[in-house]
């Protein structure tokens, strides 16, 4: 068996770029990994012809694929085309970041898995892991990287900020889900309506307050361009950042294309505090108190 683990994230800063002739949107955005993690367990294939992804852990569910759909599988499934090594192993996925809610718990089930199978079959790597990744979607690259960082492009080109300070969240997952593209689509009609605002693409205020480790600075940072779409396909986000405010949080936003909202606190006590509040929101579903930065996907060591 080999394991590997990579955590979840929340987007500290988002800019949506407007969509291109393809569809897709540029971004610059500010990732910050946090200390909720994935677990990849890697094992020889008890049936060669068809290897079995399982799924178990505190965020299990029905919802996420178990077949070649599943990022941990198309993951080891692209490495091993890229190394044309093809060994059939059953996958392991202890779950532990709320699923669909904007915190890449997929995306760090495909980094862990990278991670996991280039141990396997003894490959050292990093460029080619690292565009594997990117191949896979734009968050794979930053799970497999960790810590805080720009990206931009599609979130895939990225830059490491360096920042030693800890700073403490609070996530809200919604007992509600978007579908990601639905939000873009969203923001592009809003837009086209003057009902949002352009892109902001400048991560300049949100990069100094992480380098100089003051959250009061980082949430006077904290921004998100789908923030409006996400609020207007689900209103009830609105009364979940209402509470945050209640609760004097640093500062809240959605994360990425929601619907999990991130607030930034002081410190442990002040999580606390807010989490008893979001518990109480039949808005809310789960309450997840943590910090950050984490690091990148690394293989664990029993």
């Amino acid at each position: 068996m080999i394991r590997a683990t990579a955590h979840g994230k929340v987007n500290a800063m988002l800019g949506v770029g407007e969509a291109g002739d393809d569809g897709y949107h540029d971004l610059v955005t500010v990732f910050h990994a946090l200390n909720v993690r994935e677990t990849i367990a890697l094992t020889e294939a008890d049936d060669p012809a068809n290897p079995k992804v399982t799924v178990a852990g505190p965020y299990s569910s029905s919802s996420i694929p178990c077949d070649d759909r599943n990022l941990a599988r198309k993951a080891v499934s692209a490495l091993a085309q890229a190394t044309d090594t093809h060994v059939p192993v059953d996958i392991a996925i202890d779950k532990n970041v709320p699923v669909a809610g904007g915190m890449g718990g997929g995306s760090a089930d495909a980094a862990a898995a990278l991670v996991a199978y280039a141990a396997w079959i003894g490959l050292d790597d990093p460029q080619l892991l690292h565009d594997t990744a990117a191949t896979l979607g734009a968050d794979v690259p930053f799970a497999l990287m960790g810590g805080t960082a720009i990206g931009t492009g599609r979130g895939d080109e990225l830059a490491t900020v360096m920042s030693d300070a800890q700073f403490h969240w609070v996530l809200a997952t919604s007992a509600s889900e978007l579908s990601t593209p639905n939000v873009y689509g969203r923001l592009d009609q809003m837009r086209a309506e003057g009902r949002a605002p352009g892109p902001t693409l400048d991560a300049e205020a949100a990069v100094a307050a992480f380098v100089s480790g003051d959250p009061h600075q980082l949430a006077e940072a904290l921004h998100n361009d789908l923030e409006a779409a996400a609020c207007d396909m689900l209103p009830q986000l609105r009364e979940v950042l209402e509470t945050g405010r209640e609760a004097e949080a640093l500062g809240g936003l959605v994360s990425g294309s929601g619907p999990t909202v991130a607030f930034l606190v002081e410190d442990d006590t002040h999580a606390l505090d807010l989490a008893v509040m979001l518990e109480a929101s039949t808005s809310v579903r789960n309450v997840v108190r943590t910090s950050g930065p984490a690091p990148g996907a690394h293989v664990v060591e029993d």
